[in-house]
């Protein structure tokens, strides 16, 4: 009976030894981790210049959209005192200031709503678009001459506009030979860009 009992107090013993001695080697490790994504902002910069033939004049007022951001998303380019025959240009700075490349869709446009009244106002739009690299270096560019709504530059398609970079886009206006006297002409180009990989 006193080896039973011996034996049953080292087992007691033994195990307590050996819960104590499990205890005292284990450890709990939590691991916090978080995961930001990237943006994607690519906007107009207040860099809208022009050339005009005498007499002509023209304005580029930028604008929010309202998304609560301060990024300029919208361009409104005012044409005024245009003549048979006269030509404007104006040439739109756009940034990317995303945390990644991305890549031009196409471009696209609304007009006022005087723009085709009482035939063609205007004989000639072109278009060009040029992508540079945050150095100022020029990448790629694109034109036309006979520029559609929508426009998609087909070559640039696989073309990356780099975190940093920037792109220009121009268009030109001839006014037709019956323009309307004493118009105004609004034109709101909107450029669209994706994610590099899509």
């Amino acid at each position: 009976m006193k080896k039973s009992r011996l034996l049953v107090f080292a087992l007691a013993l033994a195990v307590v030894i050996m819960g104590a001695g499990y205890a005292a080697w284990t450890d709990d490790l939590k691991i916090n981790a978080s995961v930001n994504t990237g943006q994607l902002d690519v906007h107009f910069v207040d860099e809208g210049t022009f050339d005009l033939d005498e007499y002509v004049t023209g304005t580029v007022n930028y604008q929010r959209d309202g998304s609560g951001n301060n990024d300029l998303d919208i361009a409104n380019v005012k044409l005024e005192n245009l003549y048979p025959g006269a030509k404007a240009k104006v040439t739109l700075k756009m940034e990317n200031n995303s945390t990644i490349p991305v890549k031009m869709n196409k471009i696209t446009d609304t007009r006022s709503a005087n723009w085709d009244v009482n035939g063609v106002n205007f004989e000639q739009i072109g278009a060009s678009l040029r992508f540079y690299n945050a150095d100022g270096e020029n990448i790629e560019f694109a034109n036309t001459t006979t520029y559609a709504n929508p426009w998609a530059p087909t070559h640039l398609e696989d073309v990356e506009l780099p975190v940093g970079g920037y792109a220009t886009i121009s268009f030109s206006f001839t006014a037709a030979d019956d323009i309307d006297e004493n118009a105004t002409y609004t034109f709101n180009p909107t450029a669209v860009f994706y994610q590099f990989n899509k």
